[in-house]
């Protein structure tokens, strides 16, 4: 069975770790206090990463989302095969590891990380070319699960097997609304609930332009969330305290939260968090509304989506590209 964790890192030199799931432990060996305020790249096996820049993608609105497969090097030395698939938001990127320790001594033959920054910096606008790899493979066919709006549920990743390894693509998606990255202190004599530690900038977005990050660190999270679902969001971070696997759920958030309290206007998120100590990791995304399908927003993917798609043979019309050598 994959793997996974979740972590915030900043996309500017030099890629420092800000806040990281407890799974890590299990995929790497390294628990989350170690790893923090730590280079994201110091994991990678590839001799190559320490030349890679993560900063290119969040100017780039066609690279929104970018999937990766990697070799992470664990504490012990040995290595594991991976997905990494890191989503921008603003300054920083949320990504979302998935291991694949079942498949063995899996390795990325060729340099992935070296190749797509030399695309980017001299071959921006060539065609596509082809990734040449050896003993690494596409993924294969997979179903994916309908979106379940109202439940809270565990996220369906792609499926890879030791027999289909032969080449290895990098995947890029354009992903069009609104993200941001949270943080959530969860200490348990807080009788306020999570208390908001860190936001990205990117929250105004999410919220329309009638809240800024500022204003909701140090808040309690509750106080965000519209009164008919406070018990769906209390039983979602009660998951996420007893099981470290990242996990899926949709909210309405209050558009102004400190402001008329008969204001009764909400907007729809999901989140796809992962718990790391007494604190929450979580990725937010407003939903689409009937609106913006009238107005024919493209291409539209759900967190849900993005995370489980099978690049290979995903469904979703020009959502997903890929980068060829």
């Amino acid at each position: 069975m994959p793997i996974s964790y979740v972590m915030i890192f900043e996309r500017i030199g030099p890629e420092n770790i800000l806040y990281v799931s407890a799974n890590c432990y299990q995929v790497l060996g390294y628990r989350p206090e170690e790893m923090v305020g730590t280079s994201a790249l110091n994991y990678s096996y590839d001799p190559h990463a320490k030349h890679y820049s993560c900063q290119w993608p969040a100017d780039n609105p066609e690279l929104g989302v970018t999937m990766l497969p990697h070799n992470m090097q664990r504490k012990d030395g040995s290595v594991v095969y991976v997905h990494a698939l890191s989503i921008n938001c603003t300054g920083h990127l949320f990504t979302i590891v998935v291991a694949y320790p079942e498949l063995g001594d899996i390795r990325v033959k060729d340099s992935i990380l070296y190749k797509l920054q030399y695309e980017v910096d001299y071959e921006s606008n060539s065609e596509r070319s082809r990734l040449a790899t050896s003993d690494i493979g596409s993924v294969t066919s997979t179903d994916t699960e309908e979106a379940r709006h109202e439940d809270i549920f565990y996220p369906k990743y792609p499926k890879v097997t030791k027999e289909s390894l032969r080449k290895a693509h990098v995947y890029t998606a354009r992903a069009s609304r609104a993200k941001a990255c949270f943080v959530l202190n969860c200490v348990e004599e807080d009788s306020q609930g999570p208390v908001v530690e860190f936001v990205t900038n990117s929250i105004s977005s999410v919220f329309g332009g009638d809240l800024d990050g500022h204003e909701i660190v140090d808040q309690p999270f509750f106080t965000l969330v519209a009164p008919e679902h406070m018990t769906k969001a209390a039983v979602f971070m009660d998951s996420l305290r007893s099981n470290h696997t990242p996990q899926l759920c949709t909210l309405h958030l209050r558009r102004d939260p400190f402001g008329n309290s008969d204001d009764s206007r909400v907007v729809g998120v999901e989140l796809f968090g992962a718990s790391s100590g007494d604190k929450f990791v979580m990725l937010c995304q407003k939903t689409r509304t009937l609106d913006d399908i009238a107005q024919k927003e493209a291409p539209y993917m759900s967190l849900e989506e993005i995370v489980s798609s099978d690049y290979e043979s995903s469904d979703i019309n020009e959502a997903w590209h890929q980068l060829m050598w």
